[in-house]
């Protein structure tokens, strides 16, 4: 039996979850995220595409290219809460489903025993009948093709790839929208006279390892349509974490303490709510002159506590002399998780 895999992306999640309390917001030119002169846009309303917004921008340009858009700060316990309940439904009806953001998942669809166009329909109404919000569906042979389906025809659309089609199909996206293939990756393929995905497929697997060293024989899979990670996803890779660029340039070290102690314990809430702990701590920012810094450290006894990777993490920062010049964002992080009861919590309190 042929392998079929289903992505559920939810269209423009966090303005989604804002209109649905806020419905007279819907059919306007909205974003979420910072508002302020050093913001960034985190999603926006397909009406707000229109006028070329789009995530990452910063609100200065977001207010140049759309002067009548509306701010909503990120509300992310909201919109955690949102999709847990909409995941969480969408589960009885496709019970093997791996949720691999806040706003997406993937489903084997393989054995399910209901027609295709029924199977869509009933996960679309849910989510809208019961959250007032759309999503878009991909199928495909493979998470790959199931990912790029979506694509096609958001927002509330759906595309289905047959295994047959899916050269042809990728064929049709610029390399760009290729899996793997980043603004850097598409620089170097252009040094070697590769724009289009036929011309990729046309170099050969060989001289893309050459090109792009192991990164090319994956990428010269995905443009065969090949794309082999199961499903499943391993625990031991995922991370949480949180950052914030500050409204203005920061060098006083508490200021900085201050906002990593906030991030701190808004990780320790999604641990202890996921029921996981930590193995590795993770810290990054971004100075004044946009130079970037990351470090992370593997500990001995998995993490949990708000005061926990708050500590650790500052000891990072102390370490490596961080703080010396202005700062406009700092992020902290956990990864290596680990799946632990109410046991583990109570006994490291004591």
């Amino acid at each position: 039996m042929k392998h079929r895999i289903m992505c559920i992306d939810m269209d423009a999640f966090y303005v989604s979850c804002e209109q649905a309390f806020k419905p007279y917001l819907k059919k306007k030119p909205l974003a979420v995220g910072g508002a302020y002169e050093r913001g960034v846009v985190c999603t926006c309303s397909y009406e707000a595409r229109k006028y070329g917004v789009s995530s990452g921008m910063s609100s200065i340009a977001v207010k140049s290219l759309c002067p009548d858009i509306i701010f909503l700060p990120v509300d992310i316990n909201k919109y955690e809460k949102i999709s847990s309940n909409i995941f969480n439904l969408i589960s009885k009806i496709v019970p093997k489903i791996t949720i691999s953001s806040i706003d997406e998942a993937y489903a084997d669809i393989t054995n399910i025993n209901m027609e295709t166009e029924l199977l869509i329909k009933k996960i679309k109404y849910v989510t809208k009948k019961y959250f007032d919000i759309t999503c878009t569906i991909g199928i495909g042979p493979n998470k790959l093709m199931a990912k790029m389906a979506t694509s096609v025809n958001k927002p509330d659309g759906c595309y289905i790839v047959d295994e047959n089609s899916a050269v042809s199909f990728i064929d049709s996206f610029p390399l760009s929208k290729v899996w793997g293939i980043g603004a850097s990756t598409e620089a170097k393929l252009a040094e070697y006279g590769i724009f289009t995905v036929q011309e990729l497929r046309l170099a050969g697997k060989e001289k893309l390892e050459i090109y792009l060293g192991n990164h090319g024989q994956k990428i010269y899979n995905a443009v065969q349509g090949i794309y082999e990670e199961d499903t499943e996803t391993k625990l031991e890779n995922k991370s949480i974490s949180k950052a914030t660029t500050f409204p203005y340039d920061i060098s006083s070290k508490q200021e900085i303490y201050d906002y990593m102690k906030s991030l701190s314990e808004k990780i320790s809430e999604k641990l202890i709510y996921k029921k996981y702990a930590a193995k590795v701590i993770t810290i990054n920012w971004k100075t004044f002159r946009f130079e970037s810094k990351s470090l992370r450290k593997t500990l001995y006894i998995p993490i949990f506590s708000g005061d926990d990777i708050f500590n650790y993490a500052k000891s990072l920062f102390d370490e490596h002399n961080a703080g010396i010049v202005p700062l406009r964002l700092v992020g902290v992080g956990v990864a290596g998780l680990i799946e632990v009861d109410e046991k583990y919590y109570n006994k490291q309190q004591y």
